[in-house]
């Protein structure tokens, strides 16, 4: 066995991709260059193991910041479907027969002023509340996957 037959051929040149042609032709200019074929194989191994653990890393990582998301994304569920149910409330509470703004006066004019003057304020704040939450929770979902 000489020493050429110790080497495994490369497959056919027509089916290697332009890039990996290229850097075979990179180090392997000349047939000398065939002596740093066994470090070349050590550091190429060593970059793919470490390419391989970055990516581990990166899906650990991508991985932590879904279940964040995910768990931010309950808590608004919880926090609109109460805000939904309190605008439905507030709906049929100024909807109403009794609670007409144009009936005149009597009770149902008492109770939608103390809606327009007390509970839509509120629920407006509330809104707002719920939308900056949103905004920030929006950037530090943005800000963990980058990371």
């Amino acid at each position: 066995m000489d020493y050429e037959d110790s080497f495994q051929t490369l497959p056919a040149s027509n089916t290697l991709s332009s890039s990996v042609l290229s850097f075979l032709n990179d180090k392997f200019r000349a047939r000398t260059d065939l002596a740093g074929a066994p470090a070349l194989v050590s550091e190429l191994r060593t970059r793919c193991s470490d390419l391989d653990r970055t990516l581990t890393d990166l899906n650990r990582s991508l991985g932590a910041s879904l279940v964040a998301y995910a768990s931010f994304s309950d808590r608004f569920d919880a926090v609109f479907d109460d805000l939904s149910a309190k605008l439905i409330r507030l709906r049929s509470s100024t909807c109403s027969p009794t609670s007409s703004f144009s009936d005149g006066g009597g009770e149902g004019n008492g109770k939608a002023e103390k809606i327009l003057g007390e509970e839509l304020p509120a629920l407006a704040k509330e809104v707002a509340r719920v939308e900056t939450v949103r905004i920030y929770a929006d950037g530090v979902c943005i800000l963990d996957i980058v990371e």
